[in-house]
C-alpha cells in the first residue's frame, strides 16, 4: 500500500516482506526513491503477474514507531539518506510530506483510527 504521492522522486509505503514479517514488528514504512528506466518486462511481486515497468525504486529510509516513545524512529538504510546526490537529495518538500505522514500517522495509532 502507499500512503502518500511521489514528491520529488520520494513515497512512503508498506514494508514489502519477503515471507511475513518478524514477530511483534511495530508499525514500520518504507520510504523509497523512485527512478526512471528503459520499458522492460517484470513480475509483481505482490500479485505475481508480469507487466511492463518503466520506473523503479529502492528505500532509504525507514519509519519505525516507537511504542514507549508515542513518536517516530527514522532509520536510514545505511547511509543512503545522506548519500543522495545534489539532484536527488530530499527538498524541504520531502521533509515536510514526511513530517506530515508521521504526525497524521502517529495520531492514528495513538488514539485509534475510525477505519
Amino acid at each position: 500500500m502507499t500512503y502518500t504521492d511521489i514528491v520529488d522522486g520520494f513515497q512512503i509505503r508498506d514494508v514489502i516482506y519477503i515471507g511475513l514479517p518478524p514477530k511483534d514488528t511495530p508499525p514500520t514504512f518504507d520510504i523509497v526513491r523512485w527512478y526512471d528506466v528503459e520499458p522492460r518486462r517484470a513480475i509483481d511481486v505482490m500479485t505475481g503477474e508480469e507487466k511492463t515497468i518503466t520506473r523503479c525504486c529502492y528505500s532509504v529510509a525507514f519509519l519505525e514507531w516507537d511504542r514507549h516513545e508515542g513518536w517516530w524512529q527514522f532509520r536510514s538504510v545505511g547511509t543512503r539518506w545522506l548519500e543522495e546526490s545534489d539532484q536527488k537529495r530530499a527538498t524541504d518538500a520531502v521533509v515536510n510530506m514526511i513530517l506530515k505522514f508521521c504526525d497524521d500517522k502517529a495520531k492514528e495509532l495513538q488514539y485509534g483510527s475510525d477505519d
